[in-house]
């Protein structure tokens, strides 16, 4: 096989040599599509274009309720367009058509564009020193102005008029002048898929909280951070729904995307042009990829792995701990299946842990639970190969077909979706290609490539202690949040918490946080999502510590109850915000203070011992009730003493004694003084 020669001349796209047309017509109008055609390439050629980028129209046939079918993007009708431009025998000559935000580059030496469906696209182009114009040199004065900006490279066959393509956008991240061995120089551009610019330094912020968010919204938002949507393109389609709360912390937004995709069993990916978040795109067309034709050098592996985690969850709020169930992944494949079978019958080892998500259910577990199973279970068929067709991308879909045994005819093989693709031109357009590819039919991608961030202890504001369910949770405000965005409801450490059989709530030392109180926050499973307040911090403005020789323990509420330990003294002292109170002053006496009233009341016995004198005094010395050791009780009063049982009673006053009974009975010797006294 030889690559084709500038001036070679060609088929066409409706070559009666080829057998596709009638294939073709099935699925598209013919002269409809000519049209289309016509009408793309004048409006390229009068420089209409949408979002910097020439306005390359979908076939509504075939795009018809795409999510993206009115945005401009590559020919989706590659399928069809490959093979009614092939020359058997001949790999054609590749033409590329390069933008820079608007400036076009009609030559280059070399291109290399390396594409991970895992992480970013990488690009390398090497152009003559003088091909921007004006000679370049080591000042870099002309490609400085290329830094940072969008480029666009549209991959075509040269001399075909209605050509298949493939467009990369990416982002020029580097711009250097290389002249070695005497020569004039050359410019060279490096750079990357947009998915850069998301992936530059650290962030922290999160989502949720005050109410439910759903993911859509999350990555939506996340994305728009970091892409101008007037220069790149993205779809967010997630199956996940709404989330309790969400953090991103201390991550590039690259890696918090890449996470909580894996977590909640979504996809994240760039094909080259858009960038994918939640479910697959659907599946276009595959591309024919024959070996011996346009496929060589093909390595298929099976591969024996781990394919059954078991991921487990708690709900804390309805006290229920999760389980996931068997996530079996499904191949139609049939080497695919073999392989998945052949690896769960391999290990048998159990993969119990903990999930990578704040669970509310069941189906929150089997979700992420299926993520990562279906993650691992997409790379036990991996088929890597090299290829002279420059339209293959991550995530686009190959139909395989190889030679029979003892024979030269193909026939099919498997069906493919490509993770990996690697592009090289040089300037005369002689194109090399490489891939690695998965079964098609998982509808998951090998897992992104990210770091999961472990949350640290911090400090936190508590905005609300109003627990919606009433279980003592409060919400609090990270020091980095800003504005409104606080924490879900999170849980509050205790030294005992629990219930029992005579306590139902509140067993153990319940304290809940004020509103406006520091507190020391910490994480589940060092798990950003998993938030709860360990403790309570005093600072600068309102903590005064336990006095000279730290004597002082306190316990004191909102409104000012308080008990107090004092080891310098060995006291005790308790009080309320009415100013009564009770000490205990170390040296074994105790003093109650009521300022207004006091009630005691005892059920059955109430008993009182007092080692030497008990004494009752009322209105400061006006009733005196004095009771010693020795037996003696002296009761006194400034007006009047009156004993009183049933109707007879006893009556002493300043006046005199006065008694009174039905019967009166005086026994022992007596005698009477005073003035008159009359008997009746």
């Amino acid at each position: 096989m030889f690559q084709e020669d500038k001036d070679l001349s060609h088929t066409g796209k409706y070559s009666d040599k080829m057998n596709y047309e009638n294939e073709f017509k099935k699925n598209i109008n013919v002269e409809n599509l000519k049209n289309d055609a016509l009408k793309v390439k004048d409006a390229i050629s009068s420089g209409k274009q949408m979002f910097n980028k020439p306005i390359t129209p979908n076939v509504a046939e075939i795009s018809n309720e795409k999510i993206w079918s009115n945005q401009p993007t590559s020919k989706i009708y590659n399928a069809q367009a490959i093979p009614e431009n092939a020359i058997a025998g001949i790999n054609r000559v590749v033409k590329l058509d390069i933008h820079v935000e608007g400036k076009q580059i009609k030559h280059f030496k070399h291109f290399r564009l390396k594409q991970k469906a895992s992480n970013h696209h990488k690009f390398e182009m090497v152009l003559a020193h003088d091909a921007l114009g004006d000679p370049e040199n080591h000042n870099l004065e002309n490609a400085q102005s290329f830094l940072g900006k969008r480029i666009t490279v549209v991959f075509k066959y040269k001399d075909v008029d209605q050509s298949p393509e493939r467009n990369f956008v990416g982002v020029i991240t580097q711009i250097g002048f290389c002249q070695e061995r005497g020569s004039l120089g050359n410019i060279v551009l490096k750079g990357y898929s947009p998915t850069i610019l998301l992936d530059a330094a650290p962030h922290i912020q999160s989502f949720g909280g005050s109410q439910p968010i759903s993911l859509n919204s999350v990555a939506n938002e996340v994305i728009k951070e970091g892409l101008d949507q007037g220069k790149f393109d993205f779809r967010v389609d997630a199956l996940h729904g709404n989330i309790s709360y969400s953090c991103q912390y201390e991550e590039t937004h690259f890696n918090y995307l890449s996470r909580i995709a894996e977590a909640y069993g979504e996809q994240f990916f760039y094909d080259g042009e858009i960038l994918h978040f939640g479910k697959l795109p659907p599946q276009e067309k595959p591309i024919k990829l024959v070996y011996g034709s346009n496929l060589s050098d093909v390595k298929i592996k099976m591969k024996a792995q781990h394919v059954k985690p078991t991921f487990y969850g708690y709900n804390s709020s309805k006290d229920e701990k999760f389980i996931g169930s068997n996530s079996k992944i499904t191949h139609t494949s049939d080497i695919a299946k073999r392989a998945y079978e052949i690896s769960e019958r391999t290990f048998q080892t159990p993969s119990l842990r903990v999930a990578p998500i704040k669970a509310i259910s069941f189906m929150d577990i089997d979700a992420s639970q299926k993520g990562t199973a279906g993650s691992k279970a997409a790379e036990v068929l991996v088929t890597s190969g090299k290829t002279s067709l420059p339209f293959l991308y991550p995530g686009c879909i190959t139909d395989i077909e190889m030679r029979k045994p003892d024979s030269n005819e193909t026939t099919f093989f498997t069906k493919l979706m490509v993770i990996e693709a690697l592009h090289e031109v040089d300037a005369r357009g002689y194109y090399e290609g490489s891939f690695k590819a998965i079964a098609s039919d998982t509808g998951f991608l090998p897992r992104p490539e990210y770091i999961n961030p472990l949350a640290e202890p911090q400090f936190a504001k508590v905005t609300s202690n109003t627990d919606p369910l009433n279980q003592g949770r409060v919400q609090v405000q990270l020091d980095w949040q800003k504005g409104q965005d606080t924490t879900e409801f999170i849980r509050v450490m205790s030294p005992d918490a629990g219930s029992s059989d005579k306590v139902g709530k509140n067993r153990g030392f319940m304290s809940i946080p004020e509103v406006g109180d520091q507190v020391i926050v910490n994480y589940v499973h060092l798990h950003p999502d998993r938030p709860f307040v360990m403790g309570g911090m005093y600072h600068g403005g309102i903590g005064a510590g336990g006095g000279e020789g730290n004597n002082i323990k306190s316990l004191s509420s909102r409104s000012g109850n308080k008990l107090e330990l004092n080891d310098g003294e060995g006291s005790v002292f308790l009080t309320d915000q009415g100013g009564a109170n009770m000490k205990f002053d170390g040296a074994g006496n105790a003093n109650t203070n009521a300022t207004k009233n006091k009630s005691v009341s005892v059920g059955e016995k109430n008993t009182v011992t007092v080692g030497d004198t008990h004494k009752t005094d009322v209105g400061n010395g006006q009733s005196v009730l004095t009771m010693g050791k020795d037996g003696v009780i002296d009761l006194s009063s400034l007006e009047k003493l009156t004993l009183k049982v049933g109707d007879n009673s006893l009556e002493i006053s300043t006046a005199g004694i006065k008694v009174n009974g039905a019967k009166i009975e005086i026994t022992g010797e007596g005698s009477w003084s005073g003035g008159n006294v009359f008997i009746n």
